[in-house]
């Protein structure tokens, strides 16, 4: 009996010593969590309280932190913002968002509506959704990317110059973008989009619209330190793809260099490719019947160029805010 109890008394201890050690281990990794979760917590905090190389004020109310024991977890009841630099203030109801452990870098978050957004530029927006989610990566110099989809999207937008209110409501949308070699890539997309305008809806088929773009030299604007730099004036880019899709074959799809001057009037060289011209023409002479003429005059031209077929192509030429299709004026783009 003897000879056999000193094996079981070994096995014993050792299973002792690694109980210990995995306790031991859950502590170290307890104490370790916490710690970074306080860091998190006052950078967070400092953020929103100002300290930040923008100069971001944002509150977060009711801050909470948790998510032990793999990842990180912030909700706040209302989130809000206010950027000075920019002349822009929003709020927003609550937010929750996560990141692993393993890579705090990639942090995925949930906002709900409705929101305010007030602009010094000029105009108000409210925005309401059924859904918003999004994710995005952060690293030393700032959002490296960051993508955002949204489902039951309404907005509104008003002119507190003239009162003229601008409502959309769209199923569903969704907008990326990202830093690439200092520039600043954007691509969104919104499907079967409806818009109204003073309260009468445009008489228009849903639109789905998605448009890939990028901006030269822009990429600062998603790193804080040098966020305050960047101007929207002088702005150069080029629209690699946009494309707007009325239903039933009327497609119309543009692309090409831009830039914003000085005085923030555009000036670029756009392609246009129109699929079905003269279903694109009947369409917008029943939205726009006061501009049936230049419609009509429109349709020549791009079915000329085509040799009377029904998809064309030609070039917008903008200069200084005025936009032409060939010696036909199709308006004043206003400055931004």
């Amino acid at each position: 009996m003897a000879m056999s109890t000193a094996p079981e008394s070994t096995i014993s201890r050792k299973v002792v010593r690694l109980g210990v050690l995995i306790v031991l281990v859950i502590a170290v990794y307890s104490v370790g969590w916490y710690f970074a979760a306080e860091f998190l917590k006052k950078r967070i905090l400092t953020f929103f309280g100002g300290g930040n190389p923008a100069g971001v004020t944002a509150t977060c109310e009711d801050a909470t932190l948790g998510g032990y024991p793999f990842r990180f977890r912030l909700n706040c009841t209302r989130l809000a913002f206010d950027d000075h630099f920019q002349g822009v203030a929003a709020s927003f109801g609550p937010m929750r968002a996560a990141a692993q452990i393993y890579n705090p870098g990639h942090v995925v978050w949930e906002l709900d509506g409705p929101a305010e957004i007030r602009s010094a530029l000029g105009f108000n927006t409210a925005i309401d959704w059924t859904n918003m989610q999004s994710s995005f990566r952060i690293g030393l110099s700032g959002l490296s990317r960051s993508s955002l989809m949204m489902e039951g999207l309404s907005a509104t937008v008003t002119s507190t110059v003239s009162n003229l209110q601008v409502q959309m409501t769209a199923p569903s949308a969704q907008s990326h973008v990202r830093q690439n070699d200092g520039n600043l890539d954007y691509a969104t997309l919104v499907r079967d989009m409806s818009v109204s305008i003073g309260g009468t809806r445009i008489a228009l088929p849903p639109i789905s619209t998605s448009l890939d773009t990028t901006f030269a030299d822009k990429g600062g604007l998603l790193d804080p330190r040098v966020a305050q730099e960047q101007k929207l004036y002088g702005t150069r880019g080029e629209i690699r793809r946009m494309v707007v899709d009325m239903g039933e074959g009327r497609v119309l799809t543009m692309s090409g260099p831009f830039e914003v001057g000085e005085d923030g009037l555009i000036s670029g060289r756009i392609k246009l490719q129109v699929e079905q011209v003269r279903a694109w023409r009947d369409a917008m002479k029943t939205a726009y019947p006061e501009q049936a003429s230049m419609i009509d005059n429109v349709a020549n031209v791009l079915r000329a160029l085509a040799f009377g077929r029904d998809d064309s192509e030609a070039e917008i030429t903008i200069q200084n805010g005025v936009a032409s299709l060939g010696f036909i004026p199709l308006g004043q783009i206003p400055p931004l």
